[in-house]
């Protein structure tokens, strides 16, 4: 493990995560063999990494992304969670959460779903005499949930780093994500009974019923690319690869019933997941070169032989491994913390004959807490970045704290039991 010291050095001096695993890739090879060979393991393992086809859904899933935002989606799912909730006490909150939740599931971006509902719903809670801290805190959380719920970038690259079944990993985060909104909605709820002062009185104004059916057709956009994507996988209709293409095909159809579709807007959708999907492959085709030289070294065999060897429980054994990822996750953002991790910890899952799925979603998880974690937690300076300056960083912080202690709820959950991840993905086995 002598070449992830210096990796991690050179990571924490700001160095780009792609260029710290591919030199301390490179220099490890010239290491344990010599220049000439590196060059050449360098040109074959970059070259295999790239040629992947199952890493041509990223960009499909993340175009999908794009479409959606453009075709207004996130607007209307908070409208229409604010006519139904508006009347209960922090309806706004839970507006904000359960709206984020439901935009996650064609983002797949926490940063996208963060800065989206800043702009949405920050201003108005704000207006109504919300609690900052609260407010700013609730979408930083509320827009980490694309980590989890379906279809998550980084459960496609857990599925392409691992090797294991993307369409049962992005199944498999339904029940989980959606018992995190829950959880979240509950918080919010005992916030607002117990510390009643966070937030305003419920509106006054009155919505009907016939208002709030209008409001559903809101969502019926959402629906759609939900049950197509997530559908079509758990039917087994097609395969993870394709649903990114079909989920994007289904995104360019609502922007056209929508009248919203534009030859300039879809080029700007296309640059955007151009630019974010050449980010991602670099850093996993360099990561495919440094988990090369740990393996080859014999580096990986034996960490797992000394975790193996403390006779530790694997209950104890699990727990070492969060509090490690929750360390890791406080200094570097969550695909990084998955190209350098997994490659040593996954022999560790093996060894332990855990559910590979499963623990995938206790690490997505665990990803999810990153991003709202100091210092480097994205999703809060996101949320400080697009509010300006009337939050500040620390407000921010604050407010997404409390949240970490409903994820921690989940997260004992699906410890304890861990049918709720995998008894969805079990039922396509079954089919």
């Amino acid at each position: 493990m002598v070449w992830f010291l210096p990796m991690m050095a050179m990571v924490l001096l700001s160095i780009p995560v792609a260029f710290s695993l591919g030199l301390a890739g490179f220099f490890g090879i010239v290491f344990n063999l010599n220049w000439t060979a590196a060059c050449s393991f360098v040109k074959t393992i970059l070259y295999g990494a790239m040629e992947s086809y199952a890493l041509s859904c990223v960009p499909m899933f993340i175009l999908m992304g794009e479409l959606a935002f453009q075709a207004g989606i996130s607007g209307d799912l908070f409208d229409a969670a604010s006519k139904w909730l508006g009347r209960m006490r922090g309806g706004m909150l839970l507006a904000t959460n359960y709206g984020c939740a439901l935009f996650g599931a064609c983002s797949g971006s926490t940063i996208a779903s963060a800065s989206i509902f800043t702009r949405i719903a920050l201003p108005q809670m704000l207006a109504k005499g919300y609690n900052k801290q609260l407010a700013s805190g609730c979408i930083v959380a509320a827009g980490a949930l694309a980590c989890m719920i379906p279809p998550s970038i980084l459960m496609i690259l857990y599925g392409l780093i691992t090797s294991q079944p993307i369409n049962k990993l992005l199944v498999g985060g339904v029940v989980p994500g959606a018992l995190t909104a829950l959880a979240y909605g509950l918080g919010i709820q005992t916030a607002a009974k117990f510390k009643p002062h966070l937030v305003p009185p419920p509106d006054a104004e009155i919505i009907t019923f016939r208002e709030k059916l209008i409001a559903l057709k809101g969502i019926l956009p959402i629906s759609f690319l939900i049950m197509l994507v997530i559908g079509g996988l758990f039917m087994g209709w097609f395969t993870s690869t394709a649903a990114g293409a079909i989920g994007s095909a289904g995104a360019i159809v609502v922007l056209v019933l929508r009248r919203r579709f534009s030859l300039r807007g879809f080029y700007q959708a296309v640059l955007q997941a151009g630019m974010l999907s050449c980010s991602l492959l670099i850093i996993i085709t360099f990561g495919n070169l440094f988990s090369f030289v740990l393996s080859s070294s014999g580096a990986i065999d034996a960490f797992v032989k000394f975790v193996v060897g403390l006779s530790m429980p694997p209950i104890f054994v699990l727990l070492l491994i969060i509090f490690l990822y929750v360390i890791i996750g406080c200094m570097i953002d969550p695909v990084s913390m998955l190209i350098i991790t997994l490659p040593a910890v996954m022999p560790i899952v093996a060894a332990y004959q855990w559910d590979p799925v499963w623990f995938g979603l206790i690490v997505i998880t665990l990803c999810e807490v990153s991003v709202i974690t100091p210092p480097v937690g994205m999703n809060v300076y996101t949320v400080k970045a697009v509010a300006g300056p009337c939050v500040t960083t620390s407000e921010v912080f604050g407010g997404a704290v409390y949240f970490l202690i409903w994820q921690a709820l989940v997260m004992a959950l699906i410890i304890a039991f861990p049918e709720i991840v995998t008894f969805v993905p079990n039922m396509m086995e079954a089919r």
